[in-house]
């Protein structure tokens, strides 16, 4: 074979047969919690044979082996046989586990290992039905002028006969209409007949592929047996659809993005331009390549565009496995799959999201005989949802578990000096939950290899800010808690507020903005040695962006209110601009540890702006960071 066009069919198996094996592991999970779901049951075992057959093809032998076998386990619940239970799904997933790591291997142009022959032989049924003796009965052309067709039902008990599957004393299926017998017989092969399935069930990726010609036009082979069963015929197929969709490399379409928002930014100069200029020609133009760069911006972004399902269908096997490693029971409840976010947020977002999982099961959901005691259901649940809220995606983890005790948090902050006993006194219950992101914050008595809750919560919080997203906690003690995760829709253009501090240009992401008000005299004031303004009933931390950026204070009483989590912060800055959408440039290693900084910008009257980074602007404790002037 060309070695061009092997690779090519290599990496389109690693394609096709890696989107099966990860709806594969939500699959299995479904299919654990029930068991008699024939759906879903035939749906597993189409999955494992599509992914043997592409194996086949490729001649990656113990990936074959092991499919084969699942297919037989399969295939004796699928026959009533035996009912599927903890010892045939642990196999099933094992085996999974095992494909995952033979297409990382293929993938890498490894050499493949054999299963292991336990794991093997966790996939045989306890009791194996004799092979069938019985003749394959091959389906012949319909009467019909223009051909027939096989449905899905027949089609699977033909695939079942031809490899030995079908259980003894069960009834064969009906014959189709016999035919007149072609002038001569021949045979198809395995590879022929995977051609065959292929074509009947709509390989995604695939042109149909022509049925064997009548026996009459196909040479004889020359080993056939002397007794060949009867030919499989070939029902006439309809014209195949032109192909809807195409595969295109992420580097391309990164690129593209990049090329759109460098345009976004040239929108931004001629509007500003002609808005200098009083040019209605000029104004003319610039309002049409507004509405064209906007329908470009949008195209480009939908095609970034994954709905969060393909984050989503991973969770239910970690909850699934961990649950059974803690000795709890819990339901995992997926909401909002249909959520579209970008595909750059979907892969950054898998890591933060299994942590906060593994703490709700860790900490939030109780063992089933406490949850009894306590009158609950002795099954926890936990529920994964996802949403869009504006420009933001919002994605929560919520238990009802047994939430936590701010008290709690409060003594055990001030017992790891975290924070000071005058300190913990004057936190209010949000506040008290915040502690958990605090480094080196836990509430768990022992340190297992399961996250506590706070164990490494600072590395999510961290996580979640440099893609421009906050994190906020509420719980109620006794009934639950849920974490909700919050970052923009898109990391390739970003809404900021634009601000201007002296001759300094800073964007505030508008996500986090709240309101705009202007100081009057008197209103701000100093509450222990910080800054401060009475705003809405309350204290409000005041950070001087102007001393912050270490620029000459002028007299600008412009407040910006933020959002960060469950804190608000106040920015005084000379002069609120207005709204404006920009692409966020990063400033290198030089910047590399300045808070409050996540990248730059260009203006549209050409001028470099810095996007701030909020998270860390507010310091651990609420208030404003320190300058980055001082920190070198």
């Amino acid at each position: 074979m060309d070695a061009e066009l092997d690779n090519e069919l290599r990496q389109d198996f690693l394609v096709e047969a890696g989107e099966l094996l990860q709806r594969l592991d939500e699959q299995l999970v479904g299919l654990e919690a029930a068991p008699g779901d024939g759906e879903l049951l035939n749906a597993v075992f189409r999955a494992f044979h599509t992914v043997k057959g592409g194996a086949g093809f490729l001649a990656l032998e113990p990936m074959v082996l092991l499919c084969h076998h699942a297919e037989d386990l399969l295939n004796e619940a699928r026959n009533g046989k035996l009912v599927l239970g903890a010892v045939q799904m642990d196999a099933l997933l094992q085996a999974l586990d095992l494909l995952n790591g033979m297409m990382a291997a293929v993938g890498a142009a490894a050499p493949l290992q054999m299963p292991p022959p336990a794991l093997l032989a966790a996939l045989l049924p306890e009791t194996r039905p004799a092979p069938a003796a019985a003749p394959v009965a091959a389906p012949a052309p319909s009467t019909e002028a223009a051909g027939g067709t096989i449905d899905d039902s027949e089609f699977e008990a033909l695939l079942d006969s031809m490899y030995g599957n079908a259980a003894p004393g069960t009834v064969a299926p009906a014959p189709l209409p016999a035919a007149p017998p072609p002038a001569s017989a021949t045979t198809i092969d395995d590879d022929e007949f995977e051609a065959l399935l292929d074509a009947l069930h709509g390989k995604p990726g695939q042109p149909a592929v022509p049925m064997p010609a009548p026996a009459a036009a196909m040479p004889a082979k020359p080993d056939a047996p002397a007794t060949a069963a009867a030919p499989v015929a070939a029902p006439a197929h309809h014209a195949a659809p032109a192909e809807n969709s195409v595969r295109v490399d992420t580097a391309r379409l990164d690129l593209l993005v990049n090329h759109a928002g460098e345009l976004v930014l040239v929108r931004n100069r001629l509007l500003t331009l002609a808005a200098r200029h009083g040019s209605e020609i000029l104004s003319a133009a610039a309002n049409e390549l507004d509405r064209v760069t906007d329908e470009l911006q949008g195209a480009v972004m939908g095609m970034r565009m994954q709905p969060v399902g393909r984050l989503f269908q991973r969770f239910p096997r970690i909850v699934r496995d961990l649950a059974r490693q803690l000795g709890k029971d819990v339901e995992l409840v997926l909401e909002g799959e249909g959520t579209d976010l970008d595909r750059s947020l979907v892969e950054a977002l898998a890591d933060p999201l299994i942590h906060l999982l593994r703490n709700a099961l860790d900490h939030g959901v109780e063992l089933p005989a406490e949850r009894e005691r306590a009158g609950k259901p002795r099954k926890g649940r936990v529920c994964l949802s996802a949403s869009q809220r504006g420009e933001r995606i919002v994605i929560a983890v919520r238990d009802d578990g047994r939430g936590m005790d701010p008290e709690i948090l409060r003594r055990k902050a001030v017992e790891k000096g975290v924070i000071d006993a005058v300190q913990a006194a004057q936190l209010s219950e949000g506040e008290c939950y915040e502690l958990i992101f605090r480094p080196g914050f836990s509430t768990a008595a022992t340190v297992s290899d399961i996250s506590g809750r706070g164990v490494g919560m600072d590395v999510v919080k961290t996580r979640v800010a440099e893609l421009g997203g906050t994190l906020q906690v509420h719980s109620a003690l006794g009934q639950g808690s849920e974490l909700e995760l919050t970052v923009p829709l898109t990391l390739a253009v970003l809404r900021v507020l634009m601000v201007r501090v002296d001759t300094r240009l800073f964007a505030l992401p508008m996500g986090n903005v709240a309101e705009v008000f202007e100081l009057d005299a008197g209103q701000d004031s100093l509450l222990d040695g910080r800054l401060v303004a009475r705003h809405r009933g309350r204290a409000l931390p005041l950070l001087d962006l102007a001393g912050w950026a270490g620029v000459p204070v002028a007299a600008g009483r412009h407040v910006v209110v933020l959002h960060i989590g469950h804190r608000r912060l106040g920015c005084l800055v000379h002069e609120v601009l207005g709204r404006e959408d920009v692409i966020v440039k990063p400033l290198g290693p030089l910047f590399d540890g300045a808070p409050g900084i996540a990248g730059a910008t260009v203006t549209g009257d050409g001028r470099l702006a810095l996007v701030m980074d909020l998270a860390g602007l507010a310091g651990d404790d609420g208030q404003p960071s320190t300058s980055p002037q001082s920190t070198g």
